[in-house]
């Protein structure tokens, strides 16, 4: 019975290895990370009370971090590039934009030369994956019509999933108008202004002067995309329960109907 179970012990980590083995032969390109992603909680925890976003862009990675019951949201800022293989990481400058383990860090400013020693805190390593992981069917690359994704993993055990999405979900565009010091890091991010409608109903139009039928409400989020003497050219992204349905609608308001 024990040469058994050593057999199966053996057989067991053999597995493991080559799984893993799969894995670290795949390389992800940093470009493929840029973009806004949603953290999808696992199955089995299901954890509802937070939305976590990643929006990743040229190196950096901007964390919104939202809580449902206090409807409050913070930001978190890092740096991420990958690990050269076979190549212990000295100084900032060893990173690479390919690779399969991934490592985060906050630059010091005050550092004399871009040694990882002078780092602001602790410098991360962790697995990422681009759209799939050799061998775990749970983690292929998805079909035709469906989003990308990326996986973290920061303990070698569990994946942090992640799924691209096209834009930043109307309750976070909500909190962060409610919260300037965030919008600011934000907007000057991902270059987009964000406003919310102040009054109870606000008319559209096609042109300055030339109205429309169509309306917002108030607290209706929205992106400010050109401006015009006492006119916004905004855009908005319609929900249905909290998700998008996937159109938006464009159209000239008036600048003392926002906040």
């Amino acid at each position: 019975m024990k040469y058994l179970k050593n057999k199966l012990m053996v057989v067991l980590l053999f597995v493991a290895k080559i799984t893993f083995g799969q894995s670290r032969n795949i390389s992800s390109n940093l470009k493929d990370f840029e973009g806004i992603w949603l953290f999808i909680p696992p199955e089995w925890s299901n954890d509802t009370t937070f939305t976590s976003i990643d929006i990743i862009k040229n190196r950096k990675r901007l964390n919104l971090f939202y809580w449902h019951k206090s409807k409050s949201i913070n930001t978190d800022f890092d740096f991420i590039a990958f690990v050269p293989k076979n190549k212990k990481v000295q100084k900032i400058s060893d990173l690479v934009d390919s690779g399969f383990q991934m490592f985060s860090y906050s630059p010091n400013p005050n550092a004399i030369n871009d040694s990882i020693k002078y780092l602001k805190g602790t410098g991360q390593y962790f697995i990422a994956m681009y759209n799939g992981i050799a061998g775990e069917e749970e983690f292929s690359p998805p079909e035709k019509g469906k989003p990308n994704y990326f996986t973290f993993n920061f303990n070698g055990r569990e994946n942090e999933y992640h799924q691209q999405i096209h834009h930043l979900p109307n309750l976070i565009v909500q909190a962060l108008c409610r919260n300037s010091t965030e919008k600011i890091k934000v907007e000057a991010f991902l270059k987009i202004r964000y406003a919310m409608i102040k009054t109870i109903k606000t008319f559209l139009y096609k042109e300055p002067s030339i109205p429309s039928k169509m309306y917002l409400l108030q607290n209706d989020p929205i992106e400010v995309i050109e401006e015009k003497g006492n006119w916004l050219k905004i855009r908005y992204y319609p929900e249905k329960t909290n998700q998008w349905i996937g159109k938006t609608i464009e159209g000239w308001i008036k600048r003392s109907d926002v906040e």
